[in-house]
């Protein structure tokens, strides 16, 4: 028998990873699969498993709801940080569980589940001309962050990325309105809605769209919060608005997240500083890079912005809790590959590998407990900086890119 000539098989491969590029362009067989595996996995989160301590917490706000009512309620817990309209829903699906005798954890979950596959629809659709976008939405579907946001932790985080992204999909179509509606609905969600705000707001290219877009989101907000908003406006801004965000840390003193751990420098006077002035450093430099990208509305370019500020915002923060990485997750897939392939990655071990310690199984099917699981391994650690890094240099370092090419183009026309 002859041995094949060196090189032989160079053009059979290249053949094959053609072929496979082609079928990756296309919804085939391979995209619905990855649907319905995307789906029954969320099902099995959800039916299958407790979820996290925020299952507890929002069943405990909604009976406090429904025994004190909304105003009540925030006057008895200083945790219940989410607008009127989340108080109401979460006393809706604590009366539903009491009427129908369905467990809590799996009401209260599903409809993120499905909300999610919302999310991949609307990616979908924004993704269009992307070469690989069945691809992308495929692999943001399966991806294990998304997995767990949505169907396992129990908070409503996934909700925010759902409606920034719809926000961003009015902002595309030139609809500055619909855009703040959008974006309102975020807001009677969660308040970090308003991290994408300064990017929606100024990839409009006029001020009137801008008014128009800021008029409609503070509209669609603070009627979400009425009518306690008009009884107590101090104490929806105690609750609510002056909420410094959560630091979560271990019965052992480890934090879970934070770039001042990342640097070992938690303790020094600069460290206290900062988680003193925590909103206003990490939401200047989200401000300076919507302005500085100021007017492109494009998806590719809109996505990227989003998602740059999100890893800002991620990157600089003092405050931390796991389910805050699900506000960006959609916004990834506008993001170049080489960058949001890698990070994603190194976020998804993070989080699987904290999420599995606490609930002593690898699919996630123990009670959530900081305490009997309290050890930490260093492996963790490691992840815990590294991702935090991460997101710290991809954020400062679009925004250091769009400075200087605002530099170069100013010096051009000069």
């Amino acid at each position: 028998m002859t041995a094949p000539a060196p090189g032989a098989a160079a053009p059979a491969v290249a053949g094959l990873a053609a072929r496979a590029a082609r079928a990756l362009e296309r919804p085939g067989a391979w995209f619905w699969l990855a649907l319905l595996l995307g789906a029954l996995l969320r099902a099995w989160l959800v039916v299958a498993t407790e979820g996290s301590f925020d299952v507890a917490i929002k069943r405990v706000h909604g009976h406090s709801v429904n025994t004190w009512g909304v105003l009540g309620a925030y006057a008895r817990s200083e945790l219940l940080n989410h607008p009127p309209s989340m108080a109401r829903v979460f006393a809706g699906f604590d009366s539903l569980a009491q009427a129908t005798g369905l467990p809590f954890r799996a009401l209260w979950r599903a409809p993120f589940a499905a909300l999610d596959l919302a999310t991949a629809l609307l990616a979908l659709r924004l993704l269009r001309g992307f070469r690989f976008r069945f691809a992308l939405v495929a692999a943001y579907w399966l991806h294990p962050l998304t997995l767990i946001f949505s169907a396992y932790h129990g908070n409503t985080d996934s909700a925010v990325a759902f409606f920034a992204l719809l926000s961003m999909a009015g902002v595309a179509a030139a609809r500055p309105g619909l855009a703040g509606m959008a974006l309102g609905l975020g807001l009677c969600v969660k308040l970090p809605a308003l991290v994408a705000a300064p990017a929606l707001c100024l990839a409009l290219a006029r001020w009137r769209e801008r008014a128009l877009f800021v008029a409609c989101a503070l509209v669609v907000g603070a009627l979400g919060a009425l009518p306690e908003l008009a009884q107590d406006p101090g104490l929806l801004w105690r609750r609510i608005v002056a909420y410094p965000g959560t630091s979560v840390v271990t019965p052992r003193g480890v934090a879970v997240w934070g770039i001042w751990y990342a640097l070992r420098s938690a303790s020094t006077p600069l460290a206290e500083a900062a988680r003193a002035h925590n909103t206003l450093l990490c939401m200047l430099p989200i401000v300076a890079l919507a302005w500085l990208r100021r007017g492109r509305s494009d998806a590719r370019a809109l996505g990227t912005t989003l998602a740059a500020s999100f890893a800002i915002l991620y990157g600089t923060t003092s405050y931390w809790a796991f389910q805050y990485l699900a506000w960006s997750l959609p916004f990834w897939l506008f993001v170049d590959p080489r960058v949001a392939a890698p990070l994603s990655a190194l976020l998804a071990a993070y989080v699987w590998g904290v999420y599995a310690l606490y609930t002593g199984s690898p699919w996630l099917l123990g009670r959530w407990d900081f305490v009997r699981h309290a050890p930490w391994p260093p492996l963790l650690t490691l992840l815990r900086d590294a991702s935090v890094l991460g997101c710290f240099l991809v954020g400062w370092g679009t925004l250091a890119r769009a400075l200087l090419l605002r530099r170069r183009r100013a010096a051009a026309r000069a």
